[in-house]
C-alpha cells in the first residue's frame, strides 16, 4: 500500500438540510440522476503550519438538487462541506498541485456527502437515497 500525497486532515459540515416530501407518490415514476444535482467546489490554498514541508488546501463543496416544479421526488436536500487537506511530496509526474487537490479532494468530500445524504434519508419515510458516484 502507498499513501496518497493528498491527506484529508478533517472536514466539517457547516450546513445540511433534508426534508421528506409529503406529496411524494411511490407508485409514480420519479427522476433521479446526476442531472438532478448541482455540485460546486472551490479550492483555496491555505497557510501551511510551521515546520510543514508541503502545502495546505481547503475545498468547499456544496451539493443541492435542481428539482422541477411539481417533480415527484421523495426528498429535498442540500449539504455543504469544507475539507482541510495537506499535500506533500509524491505527486504524479507533471501533476499540477491545485488540479490534483481539486480532483482528489472533491472526490473525498463527495464520498462523505453521499454517506451523509444516505444516512439522513434512510431514517425518512421513503427510504434511503444513494447518490451516484461522480468523477471530478
Amino acid at each position: 500500500m502507498k499513501y496518497s500525497p493528498l491527506q484529508l486532515l478533517r472536514y466539517l459540515v457547516p450546513e445540511v438540510s433534508c426534508s421528506a416530501n409529503p406529496s411524494f407518490d411511490p407508485e409514480k415514476d420519479y427522476e433521479a440522476g446526476t442531472e438532478q444535482l448541482s455540485v460546486s467546489a472551490v479550492v483555496t490554498q491555505q497557510q501551511a503550519p510551521e515546520k510543514f514541508t508541503g502545502h495546505s488546501w481547503s475545498v468547499e463543496m456544496r451539493i443541492s438538487q435542481k428539482l422541477k416544479e411539481g417533480q415527484n421526488s421523495p426528498y429535498t436536500f442540500e449539504v455543504a462541506l469544507v475539507g482541510f487537506f495537506a499535500c506533500g511530496g509524491g505527486l504524479p509526474p507533471a501533476a499540477e498541485e491545485e488540479r490534483f487537490v481539486r480532483v482528489n479532494g472533491s472526490s473525498m468530500l463527495y464520498g462523505a456527502a453521499r454517506e451523509i445524504i444516505r444516512s439522513l434519508t434512510a431514517r425518512g419515510p421513503w427510504g434511503e437515497i444513494f447518490l451516484a458516484s461522480a468523477s471530478f
